[in-house]
C-alpha cells in the first residue's frame, strides 16, 4: 500500500514519462500516427484473405463482416503485445534513468502499459470509421469496451510487472517471449470467434482452461458493441476478471521479490 501510495502521489512522473515514450518512438517517424493504423490493418488483411477470401472459414470461426471483425480484437491485441514483448525490455532499456530516479520502479512498467494504451486509443477513430463503411450498427452493449479496457490494464500490469525482472535476471527470456506472443495470437479468439472454441468437441477441461485465459472474455467484450451476437457468459467475465487479479498479484510479488537483485545487475 505504501508503494501504491508513492506511485498515485507522483502520478504526474508517470504521466511525463507516458508523453516522453510516445515522443521517442514517433518523433522521428514522418508518418507517425500512420503506423499505429497500418500495423492492424494490414494484419487483418492478410488474415481476411486467407481464412474468408481463400478458405471461406470467416464466417464459421467468427462474425460477419470478417474484416471487422477481426479488427475489433486485432487493435486491442495490438496493445497486449506491445506490452507483453516490451516489457523485458522495460528496466534493462531505462537502466541509467531508474538507478537516479528516485521513483517506485513499477512506474517503469506503468509508463510501458500506458503509452501503448494511449496507442490503442488512436486505432479507435478508424474501427469506427470501418463499422460506418460496412453500415453496422453500434450496439449499447458497446459499454462493454471500458469494462474490457480495465481487465486489460490490470491483466499486464501484473504480466509486466513479472515478466520485466525475470528479463533482467535470464537473458534468454526475450527470445522465449517473442514465440510465446506469436503464439498467443492464435490461442486467444483474435482470428476467431470465443464462440468457435466453446461450441466446438474440445473436452471440458479444456474450455473451462479456455475461460480462464483473461484475453478470451476480454476480446469478447470489445466485439460485444459491433457483434452483439457473439456469446459472453457472464461466468466467463468472473473467470476472466479472477485471472486478470491473479496475475496482477503474482507480478507483484515477484518484482518486490526480485527488486533487489535486479537493481545490482542493472
Amino acid at each position: 500500500m505504501t508503494r501504491l501510495r508513492k506511485i498515485v502521489e507522483r502520478r504526474r512522473i508517470l504521466f511525463l514519462l507516458i508523453r516522453r515514450d510516445l515522443k521517442v518512438r514517433y518523433g522521428d517517424s514522418a508518418l507517425g500516427y500512420v503506423w499505429t493504423i497500418l500495423d492492424p490493418l494490414l494484419m487483418g488483411l492478410v488474415y481476411y484473405l486467407v481464412f474468408d477470401v481463400i478458405f471461406h472459414r470467416g464466417k464459421d470461426t467468427a462474425g460477419d463482416p470478417y474484416l471487422l471483425y477481426l479488427l475489433a480484437a486485432m487493435m486491442p491485441w495490438q496493445w497486449a503485445s506491445g506490452c507483453i514483448s516490451g516489457s523485458t525490455r522495460t528496466l534493462s532499456g531505462e537502466a541509467q534513468l531508474i538507478r537516479s530516479v528516485d521513483v517506485p520502479r513499477e512506474m517503469w512498467v506503468l509508463r510501458m502499459v500506458g503509452s501503448n494504451f494511449v496507442t490503442y486509443l488512436f486505432t479507435l477513430p478508424v474501427l469506427f470509421l470501418f463499422a460506418a463503411g460496412f453500415q453496422k450498427s453500434v450496439s449499447w452493449e458497446v459499454v462493454w469496451i471500458p469494462v474490457a479496457m480495465g481487465m486489460q490494464f490490470v491483466a499486464l500490469i501484473g504480466i509486466g510487472l513479472a515478466l520485466a525482472p525475470i528479463a533482467v535476471m535470464v537473458p534468454d527470456v526475450e527470445r522465449v517471449i517473442r514465440v510465446v506472443n506469436r503464439v498467443l495470437t492464435y490461442v486467444c479468439p483474435v482470428v476467431y470467434g470465443a464462440f468457435a472454441v466453446l461450441h466446438s468437441g474440445l473436452p471440458w477441461w479444456a474450455k473451462e482452461a479456455y475461460q480462464f485465459n483473461p484475453f478470451t472474455s476480454i476480446l469478447t467484450m470489445y466485439r460485444k458493441g459491433l457483434f452483439p451476437e457473439d456469446d459472453l457468459p457472464f461466468t466467463m467475465v468472473l473467470k476472466g476478471s479472477f485471472s486478470c487479479f491473479f496475475l496482477l498479484a503474482l507480478g507483484f510479488w515477484i518484482f518486490r521479490k526480485m527488486e533487489r537483485e535486479v537493481l545490482k545487475e542493472i
